[in-house]
């Protein structure tokens, strides 16, 4: 079929709760879900974008597992995405999680664009879902090792209905790894230079820099002019002004100053 019909058929099946082994995304409405596919979302970047909404009444915020504590982190790293939405729609930001769906017809060639189509889809939301007509869901069935190395969830076609099953699933939601530092790395530099004293709040530090460049980055993709920050973020930002820095050329000075007697042989 062509990739409109895919996309009506699996809109359809999305609504009508017929994902076979489905524990992936709840995809029927209930009292306390909401469903919304948007097509071509996000200028256009995407087939389907899906935002599922959890609705609740408590406030408190309950890390109870990795996929909680993903799913309240990513609102510090996509807040414009996640804020636009909350806005545009009246619901709270925390019950909200996009879905961004590439479509595979059979009419299509699966060829050096998915990986980059993926790629997209995890930087602007942190997760990734594909979907397959009935011939490339086949061929994956065929070739399975081959379909699980891939970032994605995978979803085909059966060939019946609107009916479609999970092929693979990629359950992590992707926030900062890009940007992550590493934390034992960090701590041999650390003693290496005797800042031993308080290592955690040096550490907390830099996790600030990290999370604010990170936002930066992501505020890029969702082409916004200048990222949202917390008023603790603001404030840390400003104790950062305060401090005293040398100028870039001066520290190259200095570098070149302390090589300046090594010879040829130091290295030999």
């Amino acid at each position: 079929m062509n990739e409109k019909d895919l996309k009506y058929l699996f809109s359809s099946s999305v609504k009508n709760n017929h994902i076979i082994n489905n524990n992936f995304f709840p995809t029927s409405e209930g009292v306390d879900s909401e469903i919304k596919i948007i097509e071509e979302g996000y200028f256009r970047s995407f087939d389907l974008v899906i935002a599922v909404l959890h609705k609740r009444e408590d406030t408190d915020i309950k890390i109870n597992s990795i996929g909680a504590y993903d799913h309240y982190y990513n609102l510090l790293m996509r807040t414009e995405l996640l804020t636009q939405f909350a806005d545009r729609e009246k619901y709270r930001i925390d019950w909200i999680r996009f879905y961004p769906v590439e479509l595979k017809s059979d009419n299509d060639i699966l060829d050096k664009r998915l990986p980059n189509q993926i790629l997209d889809a995890i930087l602007t939301f942190g997760r990734s879902v594909l979907v397959l007509d009935e011939k490339h869901s086949r061929r994956v069935k065929k070739n399975y090792n081959a379909i699980k190395l891939l970032p994605a969830t995978t979803i085909g076609y059966t060939g019946k209905d609107d009916y479609f099953e999970i092929l693979s699933i990629f359950n992590r939601l992707v926030t900062n790894s890009l940007f992550n530092i590493p934390k034992r790395k960090l701590m041999k530099i650390l003693m290496k230079y005797e800042f031993t004293d308080n290592p955690d709040k040096i550490f907390r530090c830099l996790a600030n820099i990290q999370r604010i460049n990170q936002k930066i980055a992501f505020s890029q993709l969702y082409n916004e002019e200048s990222p949202i920050l917390t008023n603790d973020e603001e404030e840390f930002l400003q104790k950062i002004v305060d401090i005293q820095t040398s100028s870039d050329k001066k520290q190259m000075r200095n570098l070149i100053k302390q090589t300046t007697n090594r010879k040829i042989t130091d290295y030999t």
